[in-house]
């Protein structure tokens, strides 16, 4: 969490909620709020992506408490499917910084690797600016994303995404050595009403 950051806004209504897709390979997902039936699943994706060691600036993830505070803390949402109601990928939404900066928000993405460049994450990142926007935040600001992460680059530039930043050698990740990271912003008043 960016600063300490605590603060848990109240559960928003989103009517939109539960929401279908349908990936590259036509299988049928479902969006919606995250619910503990799911907490081992997604824990252990987390661990996975932390290990991986490329993607997050975490160095490990110690045990689900951890998880917990870290994933958990505000809005988080996930991705099955359909038919298998197997997890496929989650997000969680959560003030980037404190008080009257409070309005902007941030998120991490994952996706199980198994289920990786079937548009998993492209439908995640579409639906995130919405429910963002709807749970009251203003803008969305990413200030960690590592240019080797180059699908990640390519998805928010993809979906309109300013970028707006870069900090050198910001990471040191598994495999890469030092990484520079950069920064994207978002500004939810320019969306349209509806998510399509």
């Amino acid at each position: 969490m960016s600063g300490g950051i605590k603060e848990k806004k109240p559960l928003i209504h989103l009517p939109y909620l539960p929401m279908d897709g349908t990936l590259k390979d036509g299988t049928t997902v479902v969006l919606d709020r995250y619910c503990n039936e799911y907490e081992a699943n997604f824990y252990d994706i987390v661990k996975s992506i932390v290990n991986e060691g490329d993607r997050f600036p975490r160095e490990e993830m110690t045990d689900v408490e951890d998880f917990r505070s870290y994933f958990l803390s505000n809005d988080a949402f996930i991705c099955t499917n359909k038919t298998t109601r197997e997890l496929l990928g989650a997000f969680y939404v959560k003030p980037k910084f404190a008080g009257r900066c409070s309005h902007i928000c941030s998120a991490g993405f994952v996706v199980k690797e198994s289920a990786r460049s079937n548009g998993v994450g492209s439908f995640l990142a579409q639906n995130y600016v919405y429910i963002a926007r709807d749970l009251g935040y203003k803008a969305s600001y990413f200030n960690l994303v590592f240019e080797t992460n180059e699908a990640s680059v390519r998805l928010w530039r993809k979906l309109g995404f300013k970028e707006i930043g870069r900090i050198p050698k910001a990471g040191n990740l598994k495999g890469l050595g030092y990484t520079d990271a950069l920064q994207f912003y978002y500004d939810f008043e320019t969306l349209p009403k509806t998510p399509s």
